[in-house]
């Protein structure tokens, strides 16, 4: 996975604590305008909750230091680690596959530029389905990091004694 794994998961991590920003845990209250609102003659006034800032991603990461400590940037990394390698092997082996099987027998394996760009597509978008799953279980594992201790055990975590 390397120093770019390392990264990753920590700048995805910030990102799906930033998207959550402002959402409560009840979601059967929504304070949320509607995304089409007919114009009638009737007159009716809604009072909007003020806006607060939210706070960038520096910010988020600090406040994550700050209240869970460094080991909480580390939510998450379990299934970033199996997303990067089902991901990566599934396109890096599929584009070799692709590109011996369309080469030319009589041009010593020299393929044209539209069938690498065909093999990288195919390969590219089989990758991604086969590691769309442990993106879901990723992003899940990141957001259960805000909840309470005791409604985090539904997923699992990153665990390292092996307990569910």
């Amino acid at each position: 996975m390397g120093l770019k794994g390392f990264v990753e998961g920590e700048t995805l991590l910030i990102k799906v604590h930033m998207q959550l920003q402002g959402e409560t845990l009840n979601s059967a209250v929504s304070t949320r305008r509607p995304a089409l609102a007919f114009h009638t003659n009737a007159t009716a006034t809604v009072t909007l909750p003020p806006r607060h800032p939210r706070p960038g991603p520096l910010a988020v990461g600090a406040h994550i230091l700050r209240s869970k400590g460094p080991a909480a940037l580390f939510s998450g990394v379990s299934a970033t680690a199996l997303r990067q390698t089902l991901y990566s092997t599934t396109r890096m082996g599929l584009y070799d596959i692709l590109k011996k099987k369309w080469s030319p027998a009589g041009h010593g394996g020299a393929l044209p530029l539209h069938r690498k760009i065909t093999a990288g597509f195919v390969a590219g978008g089989i990758g991604a389905a086969v590691g769309n799953p442990t993106n879901v279980a990723m992003v899940r594992m990141q957001a259960d990091g805000r909840l309470p201790a005791e409604l985090q055990e539904r997923s699992g975590g990153d665990r390292a004694d092996g307990e569910e």
